[in-house]
């Protein structure tokens, strides 16, 4: 190859690689449940299809959502009342129970069997649905980043540790709210996101603090969020040692009494990967910028304000927008 040839050749390679660099990056959604399925599924993947219309720098390309099967479930049984209910509370729960026996025996009899049948099928769906998830599809794909919005329970990844080193060699990961009830056995899983889902007590108002006013996912709303409503969670193994916090609150969220530093959200880097969650998200007006939306607690400043969260979020772990993660273990 000649100077002449081998000049064309670094402007053609130059160019080629400037217009992959401009191309937005392409983002994965999944909304599937093993578990819990939350109401307010519909009203993320709305508001997160509204970020990526308002988004030229990333798109949605791909949407895995529950499989179309309806399993009958079991009845379910009446709750075992506290050891200081009164006598007529417990014989109403016996009378409960007695009732609840004979609707399960109707339903072994009636309902399992065709249950079952659809279990399967919901199962192989499933597994269907999630193979997109394989580190295989996801370089084929060219996914630059996975959203696991309220997603919950075991989902059957094609391959958990694979899926992690995918994150580790440059993937991004974004998770809300249920993202840390899911796969909460498999270590591969949670020792990326580095928290798990620990219960919650009744929705709350809630005070949150910035451990990262600088950040993209504090979204400039300060040093101070202030919630009308949300369920928010306890989370346990989570190590402030390897994440930098973005959110936090000082107090357990149902015991104003029990101070102490307790997680809201957190980003990470893992190898060359990037990683964001926020346990926010449950409520239908969380999600949704709907004036009209009915039973609203949260205004809609705050829903377009958690909007601005989870964006900055997804910037961050694309590499779109600048922000540390840096540790910041001492952060109260």
């Amino acid at each position: 190859m000649n100077l002449k040839h081998l000049a064309l050749a670094m402007i053609v390679g130059s160019s080629i690689l400037a217009e992959a660099a401009d191309l937005p990056k392409r983002v994965l959604v999944c909304t599937t449940t093993m578990g819990y399925r939350h109401p307010s599924i519909p009203y993320g993947e709305e508001a997160l299809a509204a970020i990526d219309a308002a988004s030229p720098e990333f798109e949605i390309v791909t949407w895995l959502r529950q499989p179309d099967i309806q399993v009958p479930q079991a009845p379910k049984p009446p709750r075992k009342p506290g050891d200081k209910n009164s006598a007529a509370e417990l014989e109403k729960y016996n009378t409960a129970m007695a009732e609840h026996k004979k609707a399960m025996e109707q339903w072994n009899k009636d309902v399992k069997p065709e249950a079952d049948i659809k279990a399967a099928e919901f199962n192989a769906a499933m597994a269907k649905t999630l193979e997109a998830l394989s580190p295989e599809a996801l370089q084929e794909n060219k996914i630059d980043a996975v959203v696991f919005c309220n997603t919950s329970g075991a989902l059957p990844l094609p391959d958990p540790e694979g899926f992690a080193n995918w994150v580790k060699s440059g993937g991004g990961f974004i998770g809300m709210h249920a993202g840390s009830d899911t796969l909460k056995d498999c270590l591969p899983y949670t020792d990326m996101l580095c928290g798990i889902f620990d219960g919650h007590g009744p929705q709350v108002p809630a005070t949150l603090h910035a451990g990262d006013k600088e950040h993209p996912a504090n979204a400039s709303i300060g040093d101070i969020w202030t919630l009308s409503q949300e369920e928010m969670y306890r989370i346990k193994n989570h190590n402030r040692d390897l994440v930098r916090s973005i959110w936090f609150m000082r107090h357990d969220p149902n015991d104003t009494e029990k101070k102490g530093f307790f997680p809201v959200a957190w980003v990470r880097g893992l190898g060359d990967g990037r990683i964001f969650y926020t346990t926010l998200g449950h409520r239908e007006d969380i999600w949704s910028i709907d004036s009209n939306l009915p039973n609203r607690i949260n205004s809609v400043e705050t829903a377009t304000q958690f909007r601005n969260h989870i964006l900055g979020g997804i910037r961050w772990a694309l590499g779109h927008a600048p922000g540390s993660s840096e540790p910041n273990p001492t952060t109260n």
